[in-house]
């Protein structure tokens, strides 16, 4: 069996065990106590990143230099140990990194994008049942990623949209296995993986939504999420971003509306509690505090879709929002937050919320009303 094979079986094994037996099913009404087969998730943490922890000191000034090389260490660090896509780290940093640095130092981004690529591209060879998973968050990445680069809509993401438009359902989503992991969004909604194709849709250079190859299925897109608009801020905060680029998702009334949940959230301190903007329970049946402390990801992902629907640091808000961001940065180049399932994890939520601090600090410095 060879390495990628080994990883695919692996992954299947940590993540298939979490489908509950009918009665399981039955008896879970209340808190998802899924058993974690941690052994095996330990051989997926990254050997040499230590541990997300509120701990870690504060810098006492933004450095983007820090937050670049924090990211291409760890992105490198888990496609060179795992050579696989996840949203909370390889994902994320595709679509972040090109946005800070230059054009000549992105060989890490590059090995990245090359690995997340062919292991999305043997996840269709093989017909994995997690090959729809994989591959709409890969092509949203690439595609982001891409275009912020300055690069026109490539062949291999072109052939990953086509994957996903042929494995497309009649109702315009896709068939991924229930409760397939532990990060709330991807993992557990299969809306969100709608929304993630929609956005890397909208991010395609050159309309490509109204490509004959894209036509139908972006259609069926459509059709899917207005019959499934979201009722949580976070995947609202999704959808808004995405409905930036890629037409007929939501009204200008749904977007106003969203927006003003988004910023009814915002605490005093200029930051956003990521508990505050949906209800996932935790994996001992322990809640998530909605009044906890603001945090790197959901400050950063909410700063970034204000600036993505045109507000900018002119705003009160957003002003308030970067100034959190800019202050808290950690010694490391990270920004935290605390995992929303188990304290035991290596808290990877924090890579994906530093990602998205990039991205914030990006558009509302460059964006304005």
């Amino acid at each position: 069996m060879n390495k990628k094979r080994l990883f695919f079986a692996l992954l299947s094994a940590i993540l298939l065990p979490f489908l509950c037996s009918p009665q399981e099913k039955q008896d879970k009404t209340l808190y998802d106590q899924a058993p974690v087969h941690w052994e095996a998730y330990e051989k997926l943490w990254l050997k040499d990143l230590p541990r997300a922890t509120p701990q870690e000191p504060v810098l006492a000034v933004y450095s983007e230099a820090k937050a670049k090389d924090f990211l291409d260490d760890t992105a490198l660090k888990w496609a060179r140990q795992n050579r696989c896509p996840t949203c909370h780290t390889t994902v994320a940093y595709l679509m972040a990194r090109p946005l800070i640095g230059n054009s000549g130092d992105r060989a890490a981004w590059n090995e990245v994008r090359e690995t997340v690529k062919n292991f999305a591209n043997e996840g269709i060879a093989r017909r994995a049942p997690l090959a729809p998973f994989i591959v709409g968050a890969t092509v949203a990445a690439l595609t982001v990623g891409d275009t912020l680069s300055g690069r026109e809509l490539l062949p291999d993401a072109r052939a990953l949209f086509d994957y996903m438009w042929a494995s497309q359902g009649a109702d315009g989503a896709w068939v991924i296995p229930q409760n397939v992991g532990n990060l709330p969004f991807l993992e557990r909604d299969p809306r969100y993986l709608a929304f993630m194709v929609a956005l890397g849709v909208g991010y395609a250079p050159g309309r490509y939504y109204e490509d004959p190859s894209a036509r139908d299925g972006f259609a069926k897109l459509q059709s899917f999420i207005r019959n499934n608009l979201p009722s949580n801020v976070h995947d609202k905060s999704v959808l808004l971003w995405a409905s930036v680029r890629t037409p007929g998702l939501l009204t200008a009334q749904e977007r106003a509306e969203y927006v003003r949940s988004l910023l009814a959230l915002q605490k005093d301190d200029g930051g956003w509690a990521l508990p505050s903007m949906g209800t996932w329970p935790r994996h001992d049946g322990a809640p998530n505090d909605p009044q906890g402390e603001s945090d790197g990801y959901a400050t950063s992902f909410a700063a970034l879709a204000l600036c993505q629907q045109g507000y900018s640091i002119k705003d009160p808000a957003v002003r308030r929002a970067v100034t959190w961001i800019e202050q808290h940065q950690r010694a490391s180049g990270r920004w935290y937050t605390r995992s929303l399932y188990s304290d035991r994890f290596q808290n990877y939520l924090s890579n994906m919320g530093t990602a998205y601090a990039v991205m914030a600090l990006s558009s509302c410095r460059t964006t304005g009303r």
